[in-house]
C-alpha cells in the first residue's frame, strides 16, 4: 500500500517536477551561458524542451486506458470557448484588482512582469501560443487525467490539479487567477474529453492578456 501510494504520487508529481526543473536549467544556462536575459524567451525554451516528452507520455497513458489523444473538439465549441476565455479573463482580473484594492499593501508580482518586459512578438508566440499548450498537456493532459484515474468522481482531480496549477506559478497574485482558471480549465476537459478545449482557452486568456497590456 505504502509503495502503491508512492508510485502514484511520482506519476503525478514527477512531470511538474520535470517541468521545474528543466526551467531552472534552461534559466541557469541561458543568462550565466548565454547571456540571455528575455524571460519569455527562456520560458519558452523551457517549454519546447520538455513538451515532446509530456506528449508521448499522454499517448501512452490514452492507449493503456483505451482513450484517444488528443481527441475530437467540435466546432462549435472551438468558436465558442475563445469568446468564453476572454471573458473569464476579464472577469477574474477585474474581481483579482478589486481584492488587491482591499489589501493593506501593493504584493510583488515580478515573474509576470518580467514576462510583460519581454518583447510584443516573444511573447505572443511564447507566451501566448507554446507555453499554453505545454502546460496543458502537463497540467491536465497528465496530472488531471491521471488524479482522475485514482479517484472515484472528477471533482477531487479537478481540484488537486488547479491546486498544482496554481502553487506552481508561485507568488500571491498568479496563484489567486490560477486556480479558478485552473477549474475552469479542468473542467473543459473533462467536458469535451479533449485536450484542445483547455489549450484553446488558455491560449485566449494569455493572448488576450499580452494585447491588452501591449496596446491598452
Amino acid at each position: 500500500m505504502f509503495w502503491n501510494g508512492i508510485y502514484k504520487a511520482g506519476r503525478v508529481a514527477g512531470p511538474v517536477l520535470l517541468y521545474y526543473l528543466a526551467a531552472n536549467i534552461v534559466v541557469i544556462v541561458g543568462r550565466m551561458g548565454l547571456h540571455i536575459n528575455d524571460a519569455a524567451l527562456l520560458t519558452t525554451a523551457a517549454a519546447v524542451l520538455v513538451l515532446p516528452f509530456f506528449l508521448q507520455s499522454c499517448r501512452g497513458d490514452a492507449r493503456a486506458q483505451g482513450r484517444e489523444f488528443p481527441g475530437h473538439l467540435p466546432w462549435k465549441a472551438a468558436v465558442c470557448i475563445p469568446v468564453l476565455a476572454v471573458f473569464c479573463n476579464w472577469a477574474l482580473t477585474e474581481l483579482l484588482n478589486l481584492l488587491l484594492q482591499l489589501l493593506p499593501k501593493q504584493l510583488p508580482n515580478t515573474a509576470q512582469e518580467a514576462l510583460f518586459a519581454s518583447g510584443f512578438w516573444a511573447q505572443l508566440i511564447g507566451i501566448g501560443i507554446v507555453v499554453p499548450v505545454m502546460e496543458e498537456v502537463l497540467f491536465r493532459g497528465l496530472v488531471y487525467q491521471r488524479l482522475r484515474g485514482y479517484t472515484k468522481t472528477a471533482w477531487p482531480a479537478i481540484v488537486l490539479s488547479a491546486a498544482a496549477f496554481a502553487l506552481y506559478h508561485g507568488n500571491l497574485i498568479q496563484i489567486l487567477f490560477a486556480f479558478p482558471m485552473g477549474l475552469l480549465l479542468a473542467e473543459l476537459y473533462r467536458r469535451w474529453d479533449t485536450i484542445k478545449a483547455p489549450v484553446l482557452f488558455h491560449i485566449a486568456v494569455n493572448v488576450s492578456s499580452i494585447c491588452f497590456t501591449a496596446f491598452f
